[in-house]
């Protein structure tokens, strides 16, 4: 299929994220910012010495955080960091996801933080005749299901007449980089930016298991999702103002969704959406 290529094997072939790779994207990103409101020189940087002072702690400790030569950060000046650095909430807990704190609400609806999942042959046979029918009824609504993180389970016929190149097994956000994807996804450039941001949360908190792992070497393959992916922006939810606009047989939808939680043992997420005339 168009979007098999050549994929790295190993995560090490990969940009895995660190604690002190991004705890440097901040400070960098804060020098840049004090630039622009005149806080800060244009000619001078935000120095490690003067952002430990800051958050006073000694430049040789940030040093160390820094190059990853810490052992486990205390989460009290991993806060004063992120104060320093005018984080955002999401990137505060970005943060303790990487440092190895749990934050205060898993990632991901139904799962701990280093729960793994089984193959998505045990997803698909846990579909229910009630699923079954709710798929079979709904005629002109997208009904589908997924297994984390995103990962299509089976989807109605309505479904797959919106999205005629995605398949059982493929996730949405690897789907959203083909080219499929970018002629019938309007909004794209939106929709991919806050794909990426949410994977990057997901991987904050499950990066070291297999099927997170799995995810992003899959991801990796696309010159475009590497781009996003240096930008470093982080997201642990999808805007609720956020919808999909779409080109399907020629006409414009904003396709309004419904995503729940399943009651279920495996972590299923049920999906519903329906197509109104873009105007």
């Amino acid at each position: 299929m168009q979007y098999e290529r050549d994929i790295p094997s190993t995560m090490s072939d990969l940009d895995s994220t660190t604690l002190g790779q991004h705890l440097a994207f901040l400070r960098k990103r804060e020098e840049y910012r004090r630039h622009e409101i005149g806080a800060l020189p244009s000619n001078r940087k935000f120095s490690r010495e003067r952002a430990a002072g800051e958050a006073h702690i000694t430049a040789s400790y940030l040093t160390k955080v820094e190059r990853d030569e810490v052992g486990q950060v205390d989460v009290g000046i991993l806060r004063l960091l992120a104060s320093t650095y005018c984080a955002s909430e999401d990137e505060w807990r970005y943060l303790c996801d990487l440092a190895g704190y749990a934050a205060p609400y898993p990632a991901l609806a139904g799962m701990g933080d280093t729960v793994d999942l089984p193959p998505l042959e045990v997803f698909q046979r846990a579909v229910t005749p009630i699923m079954l029918t709710e798929m079979s009824e709904a005629v002109t609504d997208l009904v589908s299901f997924y297994a984390p993180p995103r990962r299509l389970i089976t989807a109605n016929r309505a479904y797959f007449d919106a999205f005629p190149t995605h398949r059982s097994g493929m996730y949405m956000l690897e789907w959203s980089f083909t080219d499929d994807a970018q002629e019938i996804m309007i909004n794209w450039g939106d929709q991919v930016l806050q794909g990426v941001a949410w994977h990057r949360g997901l991987m904050g908190r499950y990066g070291r298991t297999a099927w997170a792992r799995e995810s992003h070497r899959r991801l990796w393959q696309f010159p475009e999702f590497r781009r996003l992916w240096e930008a470093r922006a982080v997201s642990y939810e999808r805007p609720i103002a956020s919808q999909a606009q779409l080109r399907i047989r020629g006409n414009d939808y904003t396709m309004v969704m419904e995503n729940w939680h399943m009651q279920h043992d495996l972590p299923i997420t049920r999906s519903r959406g329906t197509l109104r005339p873009l105007t």
